[in-house]
């Protein structure tokens, strides 16, 4: 067995001699459908990119869109149901972050085994980026079940914010596994170069969660306990269709779930290393998000409900740069797998220059029709006149934010996860908050301050991330 083949093993916890992996194992059948319908690792580069994004932009569009059609709905309840569902939001990032531990370890290594064209250690990551995720999620549910209730009591004075804060929360918390276990589905067939088959699970997913939203909320009269319990159904949709077609052989990989479908620590130790630090970068963002929500809840409730409008506006821009990223992390990582860095390289700039593109489009749409936009969220024309500043400054920071984040595929494709991390304690707690608490304390602006904060944090992020990206360091990690 070649030098890289023994080291490739080692690293997934298989045997160095070769015994775990089925290319010299001739007593073990290798499952069919182990070969790419498209190979991102030859022909057009913008092609790959193209084909890696669109599918997880329309994707992640979907689940954009359920944030939309849960905060639509809800805001026909009231201001102090949206106000909860914001400050329960902040607090779900945070619990959010393992989420992303090993979301990201997983992405880097199932993209670069499957460049190396090493499918049996990329099962392996597969089963057990289910195992770690779904285990993980049962303890950050239980911590979620006891903590957020008195993080809520600390965030708000408005009883009905909390009661239905914690309403929400709740049955949230007791979907969590099978939520995490949805979004390794979807990296799964991404890290693979099959992002078509997991836009298909997210547009079910997301159609499902639209159906039962009203009929849950307004149907059944569960109010926000209905459209918590509408995401739980549909992520859990989400997890048996995946799997189904994991196992069936319909994808680029074949994984059947009842073959070796243990806990193997080395693996999971493996993807907590490459992933911690991106879950540090979460978790900072997280937390920052959090402690920026309570300080906007200083200004009251009308000004956190027309934030909440707000952000979710904002996603609408932001799903192209985590759409196009998130197929970007797959052509980084299997580019490198196959060695080829300077194809890995050119693939990030050039994902990069079209989100640019299209959310600059759609700023210059959201900036003209902020007002029109909003009041399809709220017919409160108070809320309406707070949020259209916002949404204008949002909008276009939008731009730059998406770029800092196709940018970053090259780090979380290579396995390179600690300049991002950096990044984020530089801009979350060096600059962002910083600004806002002189922009309240010192200077006692209203809002606005906030919003201005948020501006021209963003503004040096993505002049951050340039710069590192530009140094080229990421393209010879070996994970």
């Amino acid at each position: 067995m070649s030098d890289r083949k023994t080291e490739s093993a080692e690293q997934n916890g298989f045997p160095p001699d070769g015994s775990g992996l089925s290319a010299v194992r001739p007593d073990v059948e290798e499952p069919r459908g182990d070969k790419p319908a498209v190979d991102i690792t030859e022909g057009s580069i913008l092609k790959s990119v193209l084909y890696m994004g669109i599918p997880s932009m329309i994707g992640f569009g979907a689940m954009t869109i359920y944030a939309l059609t849960d905060i639509y709905w809800v805001g026909r309840l009231g201001m102090a149901h949206v106000a909860a569902l914001t400050m329960f939001g902040s607090i779900a990032w945070i619990l959010g972050s393992t989420n992303q531990i090993v979301g990201t370890g997983s992405v880097a290594l199932i993209s670069r085994r499957y460049g190396q064209r090493d499918y049996e250690a990329t099962r392996d990551i597969i089963r057990q980026t289910l195992l770690l995720k779904f285990s993980l999620a049962v303890i950050m549910a239980v911590i979620g079940l006891l903590a957020v209730p008195s993080i809520i009591r600390f965030m708000s004075d408005d009883p009905d914010v909390r009661r239905l804060a914690v309403e929400y929360g709740n049955i949230f918390f007791y979907g969590l596994p099978f939520m995490f276990s949805s979004y390794t589905v979807y990296t799964a067939l991404r890290g693979v170069g099959d992002a078509p088959k997991a836009m298909y699970i997210m547009l079910m997913s997301t159609a499902l969660n639209v159906g039962l939203d009203p009929l849950f909320i307004f149907g059944l009269d569960m109010g926000v306990a209905g459209a918590a319990l509408a995401t739980v159904i549909s992520a859990t949709c989400a997890v048996i269709v995946g799997l189904v077609v994991l196992a069936s052989g319909r994808s680029n990989i074949t994984v059947p779930l009842m073959r070796r479908f243990h806990p193997r620590l080395s693996i999971m130790a493996q993807i907590m290393k490459i992933g911690m630090p991106a879950g540090l970068n979460g978790l900072m963002r997280s937390v920052a998000h959090w402690y920026v929500t309570t300080l906007v809840a200083s200004f009251g409730t009308l000004v956190v409900a027309a934030y909440g409008f707000s952000i979710r506006i904002m996603e609408l821009g932001i799903l192209f740069g985590v759409g196009l990223e998130l197929g970007a992390s797959a052509i980084v990582g299997q580019n490198l797998g196959a060695k080829k860095k300077d194809r890995a390289h050119e693939a990030v700039v050039k994902a990069t220059l079209l989100v640019m593109v299209l959310t600059g489009v759609l700023a210059v749409f959201e900036v003209i029709f902020a007002r029109q936009i909003l009041g399809l969220f709220t017919s409160d024309a108070a809320v309406i006149a707070t949020g259209i500043p916002l949404v204008r400054l949002l909008v276009i920071a939008q731009v730059m934010i998406a770029m800092h984040i196709v940018m970053s595929s090259a780090f979380y494709g290579s396995g390179n996860t600690w300049p991002p991390t950096v990044i984020a304690g530089i801009i979350a707690w060096g600059v962002q908050i910083p600004l806002i608490l002189l922009a309240i304390h010192v200077l006692h602006t209203d809002e606005t301050g906030v919003w201005w904060s948020m501006f021209i944090a963003a503004s040096i992020e993505v002049m951050l991330t340039f710069l590192w990206f530009q140094r080229g360091h990421w393209k010879h990690t070996e994970v």
